[in-house]
């Protein structure tokens, strides 16, 4: 008789809950505002920014009260997806999410070479997969037989 304990090898895997379209597309528009806020915030570090700011210039010519306006109003836009995309019916949802991302990928391609910083190439990469990706999850919204 031996002594040898007899052992088996038992596989575990990790499991892959089921997560919600709505909310990975929440958390892509999340994804992209961080990277507004550390462009904008990387931004502040280029030579000559500070100056530029303290002169009364801002992204798009000299401040006022309007450019302030315009500029807040579409940053503020993918924050309000973010809950937007958890609160809307889902065909609402689906063609809001589509539009937008298609809107702010045509307004990155716009603004994007404004710029010869690397970091900002590199973000708005990001940012257009990112909004790619949220188009593509739109498009292929789970379907439920009524």
């Amino acid at each position: 008789m031996s002594n040898k304990k007899e052992t088996r090898k038992t596989t575990v895997s990790l499991s892959e809950p089921y997560v919600n379209v709505k909310i990975k597309i929440s958390a892509l528009w999340a994804s992209i505002v961080f990277c507004y806020i550390y462009g904008d915030f990387f931004g502040l570090f280029k030579i000559g920014k500070i100056e530029r700011i303290i002169e009364g210039f801002g992204p798009f010519g000299a401040v006022t009260q309007g450019s302030l306006l315009s500029v807040a109003i579409i940053v503020s836009i993918p924050c309000i997806m973010v809950a937007l995309t958890l609160m809307l019916k889902p065909k609402i949802c689906q063609w809001l999410n589509i539009i937008v991302a298609t809107i702010f990928i045509i307004f990155l391609g716009a603004t994007m070479f404004m710029s010869s910083w690397y970091f900002y190439f590199y973000l708005g990469f990001i940012e257009f997969t990112l909004k790619l990706v949220i188009i593509w999850l739109a498009w292929q919204w789970p379907k439920e037989e009524t």
